[in-house]
């Protein structure tokens, strides 16, 4: 048997009357916290308990990059809402509207992580009418992928560029070389009320 043991057993030597090393440890006894020093500085060398260090080779990673790809498009089909431009797409309550995004074909090879859309809005400047009655629905490419209460406030100052634009993001579970976005206003709210869009981004990420 081996003369040294893992910790937390440590062997007494069995006296002998030779002076030298000896490693026949026969006789165990358990390691107790409050003697353990007066015990190790009695021993010899040879008598010393051996602890074994764990030392696991370092793990590395070499992940693979990735590429974030942004497709901004600026809405200006009306003057005076939108910040900084200082233009705005609106739609009316009960119409609709269709934007497109294209993107490189190439960049599907590369394996995509995940595609957002993000819409900045703002509801118009009639503080008399609740926002709670602002709804659309959105479809991505044939998929509704939003229909409820829009996330957006009146816009403010009254008359002139807001300020106060929110932004309402969107995942893209099926993205494709040409994207069709297409919002409809569903709002319960007058005829002449309506939703102004700012901007819109298409945020693909792919692995490199």
């Amino acid at each position: 048997m081996s003369g040294y043991h893992r910790y937390p057993f440590a062997y007494r030597r069995v006296p002998c009357s030779y002076p030298g090393i000896d490693n026949n440890y026969s006789t165990p006894y358990h390691y107790n916290p409050d003697t353990m020093y007066d015990q190790i500085t009695d021993m010899t060398t040879a008598q010393a308990p051996y602890f074994l260090l764990q030392n696991p080779p370092p793990v590395l990673s070499d992940n693979r990059p990735v590429i974030r790809l942004t497709l901004f498009k600026e809405l200006t089909g009306f003057p005076n809402y939108g910040n900084p431009s200082g233009n705005a797409d609106i739609l009316y309550t009960g119409t609709r509207g269709v934007w497109t995004f294209q993107i490189p074909a190439s960049l599907l090879l590369f394996g995509l992580r995940g595609a957002q859309l993000v819409i900045r809005g703002a509801l118009d400047d009639h503080y008399d009418i609740p926002e709670s009655r602002y709804t659309a629905r959105i479809t991505i490419n044939n998929i509704t992928a939003f229909n409820g209460r829009v996330p957006f406030v009146h816009g403010r100052p009254s008359g002139s560029m807001f300020d106060n634009w929110r932004e309402l993001v969107l995942n893209i579970p099926n993205l494709r070389v040409n994207n069709r976005v297409e919002i409809v206003n569903t709002s319960n709210a007058n005829p002449d009320d309506w939703i102004a869009f700012d901007w819109m981004e298409l945020r693909i990420t792919t692995l490199g």
